[in-house]
């Protein structure tokens, strides 16, 4: 990301008052590379645009300004459906695991979702693949009948871990992604 900003268009009132078609400065210049292997930590306080660069990242929302780069390629102003390749090398994994799942999807449907847009052809050899990734991040097999709601908050976030990790991406953007998890198990 190279001088990436965002800024949100307010509508005036509230508690933070604001003027009518005043901005506020999210991401405000940010310049970051990435490397393969490495892992970035970004700290700040509350509200200071973390969630947001991880979002711009992605380009789940879209930059007032800067540029994007990923894997060598200006993604900053590619369509949509060019994203769509793109986006099986990056993956999130969001802070609240509940309102991140589908509610009337099985865990099964849940974390097979990517593969299945990305091509993959729902059968068994898909299953074993989802049964494999539920067992590596913690989850019995059998977890895969059930439905988001049958599981704890750290449970879900472990569905969610992995749903991103199904597609083996490059880049993992972590939105808090152990702050679901019980203390005992954000270690591992």
């Amino acid at each position: 990301a190279l001088s990436l900003e965002k800024y949100f268009e307010m509508g005036g009132g509230g508690f933070l008052g604001l003027r009518p078609g005043a901005r506020l400065r999210a991401v405000d210049g940010v310049s970051i590379s990435i490397m393969p292997g490495e892992t970035l930590g970004l700290v700040g306080e509350s509200g200071c645009g973390k969630s947001t660069l991880g979002r711009l990242l992605l380009r789940l929302i879209e930059p007032s300004a800067g540029r994007l780069r990923f894997d060598g390629q200006d993604i900053t102003t590619l369509p949509r459906s060019a994203m769509r390749p793109v986006r099986r090398g990056m993956q999130i994994v969001f802070q609240d695991p509940y309102g991140a799942l589908n509610p009337r999807m099985t865990v099964e449907d849940i974390v097979a979702e990517p593969l299945v847009i990305h091509g993959a052809k729902a059968g068994e050899a898909t299953r074993r693949e989802v049964r494999a990734m539920l067992e590596r991040v913690g989850l019995p097999a059998r977890a895969m009948e059930r439905f988001p709601h049958e599981f704890s908050g750290g449970q879900r976030q472990r569905i969610g871990i992995a749903r991103a990790l199904i597609l083996k991406p490059r880049l993992i953007v972590c939105d808090e992604a152990v702050s679901a998890l019980d203390v005992s198990v954000q270690a591992q």
